[in-house]
């Protein structure tokens, strides 16, 4: 089963939206993030980091991949400074944004590094739909990190509003 422990709207203008350590915890190893949000700037992309010792994880510690599922359009990098959630940047007009589903893993593990994999369907410029499969972790040399905490923004711009819900699976 999983237990509810994060429901907030975000009603007003901010940089990034944290995920932090009173949610992200050893309680549980593994976590499902839903997430839906508007950019206040047009034509941006979703990114994420996490914390470690309640500190943002820098330098290229992270790895990532996209596909679109309508083309053959992929954005994959590894050995970066953050995570991508997706290919096709987004609209900020009404009724355009993001909406993710992320299923988070190795939490808490010191053998096996933190990873992710999902789903993004957003709307880009002018309105045109865009699904996108997903998928991430660090760096297999960063398998030691205890993640106690996430970190979602747009690569430029402010979140304009949204809502994030954040399930911990039990153990």
């Amino acid at each position: 089963g999983m237990d509810l422990l994060l429901n907030s709207t975000i009603s007003s203008a901010v940089a990034q939206f944290d995920i932090s350590s009173t949610y992200m915890n050893s309680t549980y190893d593994d976590y499902v993030v839903y997430a839906t949000l508007l950019p206040a700037t047009d034509n941006v992309n979703l990114i994420m980091s996490v914390f470690e010792s309640g500190s943002v994880l820098t330098g290229d510690k992270y790895s990532f991949e996209c596909g679109a599922n309508s083309s053959s359009t992929y954005l994959q990098s590894n050995s970066v400074h953050r995570f991508g959630l997706n290919v096709t940047a987004c609209g900020n007009a009404a009724g355009e944004g993001l909406t993710t589903q992320l299923r988070i893993h190795n939490v808490n593990s010191t053998t096996h590094s933190f990873c992710y994999g999902g789903e993004s369907q957003s709307f880009s410029n002018g309105a045109a739909p865009n699904g996108q499969e997903l998928s991430g972790s660090l760096l297999p040399t960063e398998r030691n990190v205890v993640v106690n905490g996430l970190r979602i923004s747009f690569e430029s711009g402010n979140i304009a509003s949204g809502i994030v819900k954040v399930y911990g699976i039990r153990k």
